[in-house]
């Protein structure tokens, strides 16, 4: 049943597998797996208990003894009292009532004692109380394999996210590394986390039910005591008390044998007096020593298991520390970089506007130039008009053309007239 309810759920949640709910047990490692196998093993063994419980419950509202059958119940009205069981709807050998029932009437057939037929009682009501606790073992320890899964969850998920940020840091310490080394590590923690949660929240969908399962069973071994106490101990009638038997061979011969011997067996009745007083108080220390042997293995187990936990929960404390400094030293390198390039583009800045006023200056420097150049030629010009001798004429160049003649081409000279 635990197997096919555990293929069931996987199946109804494959489409969903995408979103956060479905994720828990398809994207969180293979720990989610046998953390549902358990738990629906477990659901499996409540349900069965559960209609056992309620097959418990019908019974009990059988009228195993009638009174009509008997008042009383005797040697003689055994056999009537078995058939009316055997007739009974629904009544089986596995139910608390009938079997106690039944195994109280054929003691009584064979011992003929009422009182031996109560401590058999006493003694079959403590064993279906132990058979009650007995069948929850296996659940209690589900319920404690559950949580123990969850931390193995935790543990691979940190131990995955560290080597994620290991192989990082090995690679040199790129960004981009860095960036993937981040997004492996929130993986491993989501990892880490989500066991754990769905492990402690399995662990108490089985718990709670499992506990309220077991009260009410326990609550149906009390019922089935008192139906017994007063219906089935307080009408047994073997004939000893009422003096049926007594007489059958004379109340006088009885009562001599009688005292003769219990004057025989005086003496002895006394030893074994004082042996059952020394047996008892021999009992009861071996009882007690055995309780305190017992309370001591639970305390030393429960202990290491506590050191156990808090072990592990101190490992991860400082799995997850170093991770933080870790990521903390990221994060300073990160704010580091950020302030370089920064740096770095207000330079290229302050530099782009040097070059731009060193371009401004030396444009202006090459203007003036130019202009001096041409005043010059003018005054040459005028003065060699007033000399006479000879007739020059300079033709004015582009502003253009000068600054070509100045840095790249060759400056296109004026046309020179001889004389006329």
């Amino acid at each position: 049943m635990g197997g096919g309810m555990t293929v069931l759920w996987y199946g109804m949640t494959y489409p969903i597998r995408g979103n956060n709910f479905g994720a828990l047990f398809w994207e969180r490692g293979p720990v989610p797996f046998p953390t549902t196998f358990l738990m629906f093993w477990a659901m499996s063994i409540l349900i069965l208990k559960w209609l056992r419980l309620k097959q418990q419950r019908a019974t009990m509202l059988l009228d195993v003894l009638p009174t009509e059958i008997s008042d009383e119940i005797t040697i003689d009205s055994l056999d009537d009292f078995i058939t009316h069981i055997n007739e009974l709807p629904g009544a089986s050998s596995d139910s608390f009532l009938i079997n106690r029932v039944v195994r109280g009437i054929e003691h009584f057939r064979v011992r003929k004692s009422a009182a031996e037929t109560v401590t058999m009682m006493e003694s079959q009501s403590a064993i279906d109380a132990n058979n009650v606790a007995g069948s929850y073992t296996i659940l209690k320890v589900f319920i404690w394999s559950l949580p123990i899964l969850g931390f193995i969850g935790t543990v691979m998920g940190v131990s995955t996210a560290v080597a994620s940020l290991a192989n990082s840091l090995s690679d040199g310490g790129s960004m981009d590394a860095m960036k993937s080394a981040l997004q492996d590590v929130f993986g491993g923690l989501g990892t880490a986390f989500d066991t754990t949660l769905l492990a402690l929240i399995m662990s108490m969908l089985v718990k709670i039910p499992a506990s309220a399962l077991q009260k009410n069973e326990e609550d149906l071994i009390t019922s089935v005591d008192e139906y017994c106490n007063e219906n089935l101990l307080r009408r047994l009638n073997d004939g000893l008390d009422g003096g049926a038997q007594r007489g059958a061979t004379g109340g006088q011969d009885t009562a001599v044998f009688r005292e003769a011997v219990e004057q025989a067996l005086g003496t002895q009745h006394a030893e074994m007096e004082r042996w059952l007083g020394k047996l008892d108080a021999i009992g009861g220390r071996l009882t007690t020593q055995v309780s305190k042997g017992w309370d001591n293995v639970n305390d030393r187990i429960e202990e290491q298991q506590q050191k156990h936990v808090a072990t592990l929960h101190q490992q991860q404390l400082d799995q997850q520390g170093r991770l933080q400094a870790q990521l903390d030293q990221m994060a300073n390198a990160a704010d580091k970089i950020q302030a370089s390039l920064s740096q770095l583009a207000d330079q290229t800045q302050d530099l782009q506007s040097h070059v731009s006023d060193t371009y401004t200056q030396t444009g202006e420097s090459l203007e003036n130039h130019l202009t001096g150049v041409e005043s010059g030629l003018t005054s040459l010009s005028n003065v060699l008009t007033k000399l006479g001798e000879e007739q020059v004429v300079i033709q004015q160049v582009q502003q253009d053309s000068q600054k070509s003649g100045w840095f790249g081409g060759k400056k296109k000279r004026g046309t020179r007239n001889g004389r006329r």
